[in-house]
């Protein structure tokens, strides 16, 4: 019997997306009369994929439905679009099975398909749960490991004192190598951050570095809050306003605080 190795890439926008998963192929010496038998070595949850083997129950690969014209590359063209599948599109499942079927195969392929970038993240999780700093918090969005949203905290002496300033954090697969991205969620007025809530931190830009914690950014982004840097402004007018008319600068920040940050 011969065997052959896969690879296969979940679909964007699939609860697969993200994942790399392994197949094994294994050609019976009566292929190709008789269809290959083909299992998923990467773990990865599907109603239709055997939990513990890996076996895949799809049509192409039933002996009554096998003939010796089907090719691998239409076998695994079948298997990708099995992946496509969407439980909240599938009518035979109730609406709160089909929210449970994706999130589950989203939470198996964050845990068993993604590599070091899930063990990393999960780690630094565990280290802030175990060790909340003062200065924010931080959890999963909807139990994905990739998807954090953080809260400032410890603002007192700057005119965002008071306020409830969420941060969303998305972690790339290519993490700790790349840097996450960090978007303010309320309007904050300040120099720099801009009105998409884009943060001018050079720690998650030029300076990231592998060895830098999600802690260690959200300390930077409260370091900035309090200590804002005019010389290298996201919104130059605030800046200016900051280094000319501190006064009104600090009326207006306090302002956009409890109009768009009051919790």
């Amino acid at each position: 019997m011969f065997i052959w190795k896969a690879i296969m890439r979940g679909p964007p926008d699939s609860p697969y997306e993200g994942g790399t998963f392994e197949l094994s192929i294994h050609l019976p010496p009566e292929y190709p009369l008789k269809p290959p038998q083909v299992a998923f070595r990467t773990k990865i949850y599907r109603p239709d994929i055997d939990d513990n083997g890996g076996s895949i129950g799809i049509d192409i690969l039933k002996d009554k439905n096998w003939t010796p014209a089907h090719k691998i590359k239409e076998v695994l063209l079948s298997i990708y679009k099995i992946l496509l599948w969407d439980p909240q599109l599938d009518n035979s499942l109730e609406e709160n099975t089909a929210n449970m079927t994706k999130t589950v195969a989203r939470k198996w392929t964050q845990k068993y398909a993604m590599g070091p970038a899930y063990k990393t993240i999960s780690k630094e999780l565990k280290g802030f749960k175990r060790s909340p700093p003062s200065y924010a918090s931080a959890g999963r969005v909807d139990g994905d490991m990739f998807h954090w949203q953080a809260t400032i905290l410890d603002l007192q002496g700057s005119p965002y004192a008071g306020g409830e300033f969420h941060v969303d954090i998305r972690f790339p697969l290519q993490y700790p190598k790349e840097p996450p991205k960090v978007v303010f969620g309320p309007k904050i007025f300040h120099p720099n951050i801009d009105s998409n809530g884009r943060i001018g931190l050079d720690i998650l830009t030029a300076k990231w570095k592998a060895g830098v914690t999600i802690s260690q950014v959200l300390f930077e982004i409260c370091s900035l809050l309090k200590n804002p840097n005019p010389d290298a402004p996201l919104v130059p007018e605030i800046a200016c306003m900051y280094n000319t008319d501190r006064k009104k600068y600090v009326t207006t920040a306090r302002r956009w605080t409890k109009k768009y940050a009051k919790g």
